[in-house]
């Protein structure tokens, strides 16, 4: 897997994946991944980029990192909904048990490959 990225902070500038395929015909490079890792010779509006290819624990932190954003996201969608002051008994009950499983998630051994994330509150059918 490879990522586009800012060589001089690391930042990321694509999702990680494969290399596009249009890469190398544009170039002319087709089947040549040596130059990749530093486009700058390509021009100024290529300076400071390149194409990393990722390591198996690069993937899994990235892949990590992702589900820790969502978790706290989630987490601060719950806090405002708990925050209102028309929540009712029932839904504020919910939405602490929503945290509570929200914290499970980050002790998931899967949590890189397969997360498993609880259902909101607000996304339940009512009856």
């Amino acid at each position: 897997m490879w990522q586009l990225r800012r060589l001089s902070t690391s930042e990321p500038l694509s999702d990680v994946g494969p290399l596009p395929n249009n890469w190398g015909p544009i170039f002319g490079l087709h089947g040549i991944q040596e130059r990749l890792g530093d486009l700058s010779w390509l021009g100024p509006d290529y300076e400071d980029l390149g194409w990393l290819e990722l390591t198996e624990a690069d993937i899994r932190s990235i892949k990590e990192s992702e589900a820790m954003s969502r978790v706290d996201a989630e987490k601060a969608l719950a806090v405002e909904a708990l925050n209102d002051p028309n929540i009712v008994v029932g839904d504020k009950i919910a939405w602490n048990e929503y945290l509570l499983a929200l914290d499970t998630v980050c002790l998931c051994p899967d949590l890189d490959c397969d997360p498993k994330f609880p259902i909101r509150p607000d996304a339940q059918v009512s009856s």
